[in-house]
């Protein structure tokens, strides 16, 4: 075991793998931030659509409950 780490190479290729376990990682938990973000974005888009409709639905029955008193 000592004859493998006496290689100069062992300390730059530990180095290299470290390097790419911290990018992966690193790339790893901004993906999932961005995804956490994007649900939230999302479910806010559906909350505001479904407020839109009802708005629309009021207006629309209230129009037509002024129509019917019109006529």
């Amino acid at each position: 075991m000592s004859d493998m780490l006496a290689y100069s190479q062992i300390v730059p290729l530990g180095a290299f793998c470290v390097a790419i376990a911290y990018a992966v990682c690193h790339a790893w938990i901004k993906t999932s931030q961005q995804d956490v973000d994007l649900q939230l974005r999302t479910m806010e888009h559906q909350e505001r659509m479904k407020a839109m409709e009802l708005d629309i639905s009021r207006n629309n029955a209230a129009a037509s409950a002024q129509k019917n008193l019109l006529t």
